[in-house]
């Protein structure tokens, strides 16, 4: 696995924003519309925090970005069940982990929706 580097990010995020088009976008770095996201509520922090990862299901390079959260929008998400412990175990390994989003992508479980 590989971060995007910084002109590929701009280019993502040049995009529309993923609460208005979850759909796969094209990827700056191999070409292949196979860019995902997913975000996700965490609550270890004192202040209620959104992480986001964009990634290559093709060529696996990512992002990941956290940001405060304003409770602007409400989202689906197909692991909010999981515990703390459970989904640390497995972001500690970035490429088990986007193996995991993309067999929910896969199922239709992702994207998700925002309302």
């Amino acid at each position: 696995m590989q971060e995007f580097d910084v002109d590929q990010v701009k280019q993502l995020v040049q995009g529309p924003k993923f609460y208005e088009d979850q759909s796969e976008r094209v990827c700056p770095a191999c070409g292949e519309r196979a860019v995902r996201t997913y975000v996700y509520r965490s609550h270890l922090r004192k202040r209620p925090t959104l992480i986001s990862y964009m990634w290559c299901a093709s060529c696996r390079r990512f992002k990941g970005w956290t940001g405060p959260d304003l409770g602007t929008f409400d989202f689906t998400d197909p692991l909010e069940r999981l515990s703390t412990d459970e989904r640390t175990t497995l972001t500690r390994d970035f490429a088990g982990w986007f193996r995991s989003l993309d067999r929910l992508w896969e199922t239709g479980e992702l994207p998700q929706s925002f309302t």
